[in-house]
Formats: C-alpha cells, structure tokens, sequence
C-alpha cells in the first residue's frame, strides 16, 4: 500500500506540495476550509495538480480532493499543513480531535506551527515544522502550480526535539526532499525565518519608492543596495544570538543559507553578505498593489506580526537585545496604521509567558508547557 498523506491549504506552497507527494508515489489528497475550496475545484476537476518547471513540467500528477477536513486525514501516515501563519489557530482547531497516535503532522512555511499544534495535540503524535517551503512556488493557473526546487537550508524540527521524533519524520519525506535536514528545535524553525530576514527589511527600506512606483520594482540582485544589505545583516545577527541564547547548534546565519539554497554562488570565505546579495540568482521583483502602496503584502503584514514580533518576544525573555528587530515592528506599525505587537504572536499568546532562557530551552527538549 502506498503512503497516504493528507495536505491542507489550497495556496501554491500546498498545490507543489501535493504535487511532488504524488510524484513520488503517495496516495496525495487536498482539503481546504469551505470559504477556499473553489480553489481545489480545477484539481478536482483535472484529477490532479499541474506543475510547470522545475521537475519535467508541464506534467499533471495525479491528487484527489476531499470532501471535507476528516476525510483528507482519516488513515493518512502524513499530515501536512501548508497555510499562512495567521491560519494555524483554525486549522490546529479543526484537525486536532481527528489527528491519532500513529500520524505525523508537519506544518511546511514559516515556523511556531508545531507549538501551536502542540498545545491541542498531545503525544505520542508526532508534531513537526519546518523553517520554509521546500520550493519557491506560485499559481500559474487553475489547479497550476510553477515551483522551483531549493537545494538545502529547509531545516526540519520536532516538538518535542526527541531523536525517534525527528528521524521518523524525516523518514517520511528524505526521498521527496533530501534536502531536507534536521535541526536542533523549534527555536531554530523559528528564527531562521528568510523573509522576516530580508523580505520586511528591503519593503520598509524602499517603502517610498514602493508607493510612488507602478511598474514595481527590483529588491534582490542588481536591486540590492548596501544600506538595505546592512539592515538584512543586522536582522539576522540578531536572530542568530536569540539562536545561541537557546542553545542552538546550528551555526549558518543568513548567507549561508543563502548559498545552501542554491539561490546565491558561493564567493568563498572573504565575501560579504552584498557581494552574495548581489550575485544572488535569485532576483526578486515586486510590483506595488492594494491600497497601502505595496506594503500591504504578507511579506509584512504576516512576517512583522507572526515573525518579528515572536523574536522581539523571546529577546525580552532571553535578555537579548533586538533593537533593529523592535524597530522594524514599530515603523511597520506606524506605516500601515496597525498595532502589528497587539495582533501578533508572542510568547504569551503561545501559552509560554513567564520562562526564561532555561525555561525555553526545557520547553523545546520536552513540549511540555508550564
């Protein structure tokens, strides 16, 4: 029998996901909230979902749709819930009474779903998150999806970090993604963030020129400026102590991860973080939309709230100063006339208010909450 795995979300990150699932031979099924599932309809409706590029596209690989959320996990070996962080709470809430002892649920993206999800779901189910997608991905089209593999820097951790936890997942999704690898905890998950690293910093940066140009804009390669690479530099210093405070293993700060994820040349052990930005393969434009002028995009509206504000959080637990982070929170705030602190995660909303490094720590090695 072929490995059943259920994936959750209807956004391209989910639509690759399912995708590459089938393709490596597991009996794939979508499912998504009712208010989404016109989404899922052109699967549905092409018994699969198309991918362009990367892997032999364009190819259809076979995925069936579900008819609702028990359906897609009823006997599913795999779980994987591919949605933005703002959805965690409803989907942790709507899977939780039909998740059993023998399924793994990984939650693919930006990290802090685990722990979420580890307070509804008990062990022995394993509970597992990664830092990032595996792919850059996008919709092209009904049921269509273009997704370029990434080569490395997908780190995968468990809640709690126990060996049997994390190898077992892994086992379920080394041959889909071998460039997958395991990682301390969750604390890293969560702070080796790529887009609160670079993605808040270059829009709030070039916030202006955002708002007043139309035709968008470059913010990666050619587009890279020194004085925006330094504040990218600063963010990840920062994230990078909160990492070593936590007693993190994991030694790689953002140009590094860079390099592992194939977006960037390896310039050898003298380049800067510019000159790796600047050579970047990965030349991100951005074209402005939606009433705020451009910076009503997730790359602020979810990073700041569900990302930053999460770090400025364990900076004042762990004693680590993060002022170009809070910085970052506060003019976001003031810029789209939100109170990104008041609506986003924080250790208290995480149920782990009052611990202190040692605390954090513990609570990464056990999962259990105080």
């Amino acid at each position: 029998m072929p490995m059943k795995v259920a994936v959750l979300g209807s956004g391209g990150g989910a639509l690759a996901v399912a995708a590459d699932m089938s393709r490596h031979g597991r009996a794939t099924t979508l499912a998504d909230f009712d208010d989404f599932m016109s989404n899922l309809e052109p699967v549905a409706a092409n018994k699969g979902v198309t991918v362009t590029n990367d892997w032999h596209g364009p190819e259809i690989h076979p995925v069936t749709v579900a008819g609702s959320i028990p359906e897609a996990l009823h006997n599913a070996n795999l779980i994987v819930t591919v949605v933005p962080c703002f959805a965690h709470d409803r989907w942790v809430e709507a899977i939780a009474p039909h998740v059993t002892a023998e399924q793994t649920v990984l939650f693919l993206g930006e990290g802090s779903g685990a722990i979420v999800a580890r307070r509804a779901i008990e062990q022995p189910t394993v509970i597992a998150e990664a830092n990032t997608l595996p792919y850059l991905a996008r919709p092209t089209g009904p049921g269509s999806v273009t997704a370029f593999r990434k080569l490395g820097g997908v780190l995968i951790a468990t809640l709690p970090a126990t060996p049997q936890d994390t190898a077992r997942t892994i086992e379920l999704i080394e041959d889909v993604w071998p460039y997958a690898t395991a990682t301390d905890t969750v604390w890293n998950t969560v702070l080796a963030n790529y887009n609160a690293i670079d993605h808040v910093a270059a829009m709030i940066a070039n916030a202006g020129t955002l708002q007043n140009r139309s035709g968008g804009m470059l913010l990666w390669g050619e587009g890279a400026t020194p004085a925006v690479v330094n504040v990218i530099e600063t963010v990840d210093n920062e994230l990078l102590a909160l990492r070593k405070a936590l007693n993190s293993k994991e030694p790689r700060r953002y140009q590094d991860f860079l390099v592992a994820q194939g977006f960037a040349p390896d310039l050898g052990p003298g380049a800067t973080l510019f000159d790796t930005v600047r050579a970047s393969k990965l030349v991100v434009s951005y074209a402005p939309t939606g009433d705020a002028g451009g910076l009503d995009t997730r790359y602020v509206t979810e990073d700041v709230p569900y990302a930053l504000v999460l770090a400025s959080s364990l900076g004042e637990a762990t004693g680590v100063p993060t002022p170009v982070v809070d910085g970052l929170v506060d003019i976001a705030s003031s810029m789209l006339g939100r109170d990104f602190r008041a609506e986003g995660r924080t250790l208290a909303t995480l149920g782990l208010d009052g611990l202190d490094t040692t605390g954090l720590i513990g609570f990464a090695r056990t999962g259990v909450f105080p």
